[in-house]
């Protein structure tokens, strides 16, 4: 009897081991999936809505045609978010047709600080924007911040980037873009 009972909890084992196992394989196949469909979805520009400072919305259709456009994701207290908003700042004379969109969750008086300290709000092509859902880093695949997502003319991402970006880089992807 004792040998029956050993062989049925080895058997109930084996088959909790394989459905966990399954279970598990089952999670990775669908992040995988979800990450592959993400990353399909930000080829091109997608859809999106969020605030300006004087709270109106601002989405797509409020792109400037044929323009390249920089979606960058930041927080005003990352040291390399103010690095790269002084790189930009600096450089605004060879960047001044491109569209740059400065995005973050914070509050808005926050974003506000941060574009008043880099005089970013004094150029026509620089909109910052409050993301209130914080949907950002889900929509355009992100997990660190900064991160900036340059868009050629068409609307075709040309490059993701994960860190710091100076402004340099960034006028050069566009010009090697444009090819």
């Amino acid at each position: 009897m004792q040998v029956k009972m050993k062989k049925a909890i080895k058997r109930v084992l084996v088959l909790l081991i394989i459905l966990v196992l399954g279970f598990f394989i089952f999670i990775i196949i669908s992040k995988t999936k979800q990450k592959r469909e993400i990353a399909s979805t930000i080829q091109t520009i997608p859809n999106f809505s969020f605030t300006k400072l004087n709270n109106d919305a601002f989405s797509n259709e409020n792109l400037n045609e044929n323009t390249p456009t920089l979606f960058i994701n930041f927080n005003s207290e990352c040291d390399y978010c103010q690095i790269e908003a002084q790189s930009i700042k600096d450089n605004m004379s060879e960047l001044k047709d491109i569209q740059i969109l400065f995005i973050s969750s914070e509050p808005i008086k926050k974003v506000k600080d941060f574009g008043n300290t880099y005089k970013l709000m004094e150029h026509k092509n620089i909109v910052l924007l409050f993301d209130k859902n914080d949907i950002f880093p889900t929509l355009f695949d992100t997990n660190t911040i900064p991160t900036s997502l340059i868009y050629n003319k068409n609307q075709q991402l040309i490059k993701k980037h994960k860190g710091q970006l100076k402004a340099n880089n960034i006028i050069k992807e566009i010009n090697n873009s444009n090819e």
